[in-house]
């Protein structure tokens, strides 16, 4: 890895930290990026250059989750993918009640979506991709809140079994 790239990796490393932490110190919305520029210790005109506004940032730290979570219609293979994510979220509860829900869950929720439809292209159905994708994610997330919410509790992997279950149930109906 060259000077640059190292440099590049370092300062995107401290402008997603600095996200984070504003993320779970205050609301979403009330975040701008020269807060974040200032939280990280770089110029505005370099979180810019990186970044083109927060959304870009949250869904940069997010992909991870989504990229698994986007897996639930590959049925009992997806299983080890979601049920770590699911750990992962209940380790961080607190921290995942701030992000799953409002503002920052509705982009989520989206984020996910798209990944769902990247995933099942070439699946055909006779609506089209977004009627698929969309409730896919959604019911993917009301799942996880339900449970966050304590309104409705189960075990880790049958969390993780229900998120797959419904994802499958979903994508056969649209057959």
């Amino acid at each position: 890895m060259t000077a640059h790239n190292r440099q590049t990796e370092k300062t995107r490393a401290a402008i997603k930290s600095a996200f984070a932490e504003l993320v779970f110190k205050g609301r979403y919305d009330d975040i701008r990026m020269i807060d974040v520029a200032r939280t990280a210790n770089v110029g505005r005109s370099t979180l810019y250059m990186h970044y083109p506004d927060k959304d870009a940032i949250l869904l940069e730290n997010m992909a991870p989750m989504v990229e698994d979570l986007a897996t639930a219609t590959q049925g009992e293979d997806a299983y080890p993918k979601i049920e770590a994510v699911l750990h992962h979220i209940w380790s961080h509860r607190d921290r995942g009640r701030m992000v799953l829900f409002g503002t920052t869950g509705q982009k989520l929720e989206n984020a996910l979506a798209a990944r769902v439809t990247e995933n099942l292209k070439g699946h055909s159905g006779p609506l089209g991709l977004p009627f698929l994708a969309n409730p896919i994610a959604a019911v993917t997330f009301t799942v996880i809140r339900t449970w966050l919410k304590g309104e409705a509790s189960g075990a880790i992997p049958d969390i993780a079994r229900r998120i797959c279950l419904s994802s499958q149930a979903l994508l056969t109906a649209s057959r």
